[in-house]
């Protein structure tokens, strides 16, 4: 019982605290992202004309934002947008901050939805 209540504790705390993380961080990461990345990635043959246009601009940019931490993060994004090695590419400080936006909020907020997931079929299956 403990470890349901310890857990609900943490979901409740999630609820405010996500909406306001989430944008939050990826509005700082947006705004620091070097412009040398953005010219260098943002245009054709990783993006469309349509996109290299739309995500220069909020709030499209948060998508570029997120996909750049994503391809930084995880390898198999940076194949998918050919982007090659751009984690050796990037500054340092700005391979970082991808790094611990994807691990750390994308990461918490993954975990509370298995979370939430889980609780939810523990009440369905009434299994207490």
């Amino acid at each position: 019982m403990q470890m349901i209540e310890i857990t609900m504790w943490v979901i409740g705390f999630s609820i405010v605290i996500i909406p306001v993380m989430l944008p939050l961080s990826l509005t700082l990461l947006t705004w620091l992202t070097p412009q040398s990345v953005i010219d260098q990635y943002v245009r054709p043959p990783h993006f469309s004309e349509f996109e290299s246009a739309a995500y220069r601009y909020f709030p499209s940019s948060w998508i570029r934002t997120l996909l750049f931490s994503l391809a930084i993060s995880i390898p198999i994004f940076r194949r998918v947008r050919g982007f090659g090695d751009m984690h050796k590419q990037v500054p340092l400080w700005f391979n970082v901050a991808s790094r611990l936006f994807v691990y750390v909020v994308l990461g918490y907020l993954f975990s509370v939805c298995i979370a939430i997931g889980i609780l939810a079929a523990i009440a369905k299956l009434g299994l207490h």
